[in-house]
């Protein structure tokens, strides 16, 4: 099930509605949540759904495990103990068969490949359950006794299959007690529409037109950039779009989120796109990998290739996943060298100028990476002329052309203009209140009654990031 479906829509949500907001006591709520976020996760995966319950209880028992050993040394077992079952988790279910093919081919082998069907947000829950059982190691948070209530914290269907990856810590409080009150749960009914604007009206229409660029009978230099623009906005509009729905859902029922992107495509460089983009797994990266091997006070070089190596790993088992991740590992070596200082005395205009293009260039080539699993050197060369009929055709002029207001609405609404224009008129008192909450609302029922009519016309479009 999925967020940007009628199904979610019409049925799910309300009969969840009406469920929670009709009890009072949050342990009946806290039942509530659990019992739907399951058969939200079910819908889906109706087997795998028990093997994330067993992963959470294996990790409730590390907790207490951990949480009431006083010997620092068998602390520390119990806590590696911990960490290979849960990454062992994500090898056999994610990477055995890319491993076994690896392997076959470097060494001539014939070892049988074993394929098995990989639970959606594998790679989210396991690093959730993961941190938890790491911060109750560090003592950064106080153990979960209730089984139930760490059940919640992972399997809370908001950000279950693609985050974001919500630390235990954070939250905890919200799991014990919260409170939903009118003026959340519109806001939260705001931002969860902003985000189904995001993935109907734009990501999934976006999704069509690489497509067809990528289609075309003939290969030029154009389709192939261009092709690479649109899934670049595809791919921001449609992970950022989930995240606004999970943030928005989560408010909804009493749940505060942090944010997950914050505008990544103005960056002027690799090292400000990561503070922005997929936030959460950033931090995630920073708190349990970087900064344990030492961050940037111990041999920050080889810190930041592990990082990106396993960066590109978490992505997905396939070659061109990895080599992404490298990729951004050069160029954030090469910034923190000198590409940064090179920018900082350029004169202002040129800088903001240069710096842009340039992040720009890095971040389409970078998801062109992303986007070829298959024959992805080949691919790669199209984008410089290599094996294509020409810069350009009139087939590609053809669907540019016939998308370029879709492009132009894609590349305004990844700036960030909406908020300080609505700061700048609550500030000069042009805006009240009331005027605003006239304006959200007309927008969510207009956003509810577009998208429902394209959804009833489309086929299932799950979002990009339920693959990882």
């Amino acid at each position: 099930m999925v967020f940007s479906h009628l199904l979610f829509i019409y049925i799910f949500m309300p009969l969840l509605m009406l469920a929670y907001f009709v009890l009072k006591n949050n342990a009946y709520r806290r039942i509530v949540l659990v019992a739907f976020s399951l058969l939200f996760y079910a819908w889906g995966e109706p087997v795998c759904v028990f093997l994330m319950i067993g992963l959470v209880l294996a990790d409730y028992l590390f907790g207490l495990l951990i949480h009431n050993t006083l010997s620092r040394r068998l602390r520390t077992f119990w806590l590696v103990i911990a960490i290979i079952a849960n990454l062992s988790v994500l090898v056999v279910y994610k990477y055995l068969g890319f491993f076994t093919e690896t392997v076959n081919t470097l060494f001539a082998a014939s070892i049988p490949v074993v394929r098995l069907t990989m639970p959606i947000g594998i790679s989210f829950f396991t690093f959730q359950t993961m941190s938890y059982v790491i911060d109750v190691y560090r003592r950064d948070t106080e153990v979960q006794r209730s089984y139930f209530s760490l059940l919640l914290y992972v399997s809370f269907f908001p950000q279950l299959i693609a985050g974001p990856i919500v630390r235990y810590k954070d939250i905890a409080d919200q799991i014990a007690d919260r409170r939903v009150n009118v003026a959340d749960f519109n806001e939260g009914l705001y931002r969860f529409s902003i985000g189904l604007a995001k993935k109907v009206l734009i990501a999934d229409n976006c999704d069509t037109v690489v497509s067809s660029l990528y289609g075309l009978t003939d290969v030029t230099v154009a389709s192939r950039w261009v092709g690479a623009l649109f899934f670049t906005l595809q791919l921001y509009f449609d992970f950022s779009g989930y995240s606004d729905m999970a943030i928005g859902l989560g408010k909804m029922f009493g749940f505060k989120f942090r944010e997950n992107f914050d505008y990544p495509l103005i960056s002027r460089s690799a090292t400000e796109f990561w503070r922005r983009w997929h936030m959460s797994l950033g931090t995630f990266f920073r708190d349990y990998v970087y900064i344990p091997l030492g961050g940037n006070r111990h041999d920050h070089l080889r810190n930041i290739i592990v990082v990106w190596f396993l960066t590109g790993m978490w992505h997905g088992a396939s070659w061109n996943f990895i080599l992404w991740g490298l990729y951004y590992a050069v160029w954030l070596i090469l910034e923190k060298k000198f590409l940064l200082k090179v920018f900082d005395k350029m004169p202002k205009v040129i800088s903001f100028v240069v710096s842009h293009a340039y992040t720009l260039f890095i971040t389409v080539f970078g998801f062109a990476i992303f986007y070829f699993d298959k024959d992805l050197i080949k691919n790669l060369g199209y984008l410089f002329g290599v094996g294509t009929s020409g810069l350009t055709d009139i087939m590609t002029n053809s669907v540019v052309m016939g998308n370029i207001f879709l492009l132009a609405a894609g590349l305004v609404l990844a700036v960030p203009i909406a908020k300080p224009i609505a700061g700048f008129l609550r500030e000069k008192k042009l805006l009240p209140y009331s005027l605003e909450r006239i304006i959200k609302t007309v927008f969510i029922i207009a956003v509810f009654a577009v998208c429902t009519t394209m959804l009833a016309g489309n086929s299932y479009s799950p979002f990009l990031y339920f693959r990882f």
